[in-house]
């Protein structure tokens, strides 16, 4: 019988009431997650999240990544880049890579770098199958904007070096966003996987 793993990207915003923690270890539980990679993480407090184990990069820029897993699944091979935009590990075979780019039009310089050159410690010595996953800051195609976006080269490159695709399907069904300001929309969050992975997805949302 085949194991479904559930994965999930959340940008955390920095939250650190016990509240909100438990808000997000209720919403864990009640999705029955494996893994989730998270962006903007600024204090340890996951560290007590039940029936998760968290491995968390805060880094120079305070403003880190982590990935929560089942306590019965084993990560190995776990690396952290210095600012804590990033993290990976391998489970089962598969490279688990989580990112947080820098945003903003004015950081397009960092990003390009950031994806050019900074996470590059993450990723696999060998050919093996991925998950790319995060906040990516940017967006790869019109379709996942509302206005102009901030395209970024560095990451298509990087996507299609690594024969990455969209999780989400190409072409998109219907237009899904994940930031939202008063000039418009964008998704700005997914997953990028290999094209075995991408074949046998279950299901997106």
């Amino acid at each position: 019988m085949q194991y479904v793993v559930k994965i999930v990207t959340l940008n955390i915003n920095g939250i650190t009431s016990r509240t909100r923690i438990g808000m997000l270890e209720d919403f864990l539980r009640r999705q029955d997650i494996d893994f989730a990679l998270l962006q903007e993480v600024t204090r340890a407090d996951l560290t007590t999240l039940r029936r998760y184990t968290a491995h968390i990069n805060t880094g120079t820029d305070r403003k880190g990544t982590a990935i929560l897993a089942k306590e019965e699944l084993v990560l190995s091979d776990i690396r952290r880049i210095p600012s804590g935009r990033g993290i990976a590990a391998t489970y089962n075979g598969i490279r688990i890579i989580n990112l947080y780019a820098p945003s903003g039009a004015e950081k397009r310089n960092a990003r390009e770098s950031f994806y050019n050159t900074e996470i590059i410690p993450l990723l696999p010595s060998n050919d093996t199958e991925m998950i790319v996953a995060g906040d990516f800051n940017c967006v790869l195609s019109p379709a996942d904007t509302t206005g102009r976006g901030n395209y970024s080269r560095a990451l298509d490159t990087l996507t299609q070096g690594l024969g990455l695709k969209d999780a989400w399907g190409t072409p998109h069904t219907r237009p899904t966003y994940t930031h939202y300001t008063t000039a418009g929309a964008s998704r700005l969050d997914g997953i990028y996987v290999t094209e075995n992975l991408r074949k046998n997805k279950k299901e997106w949302r």
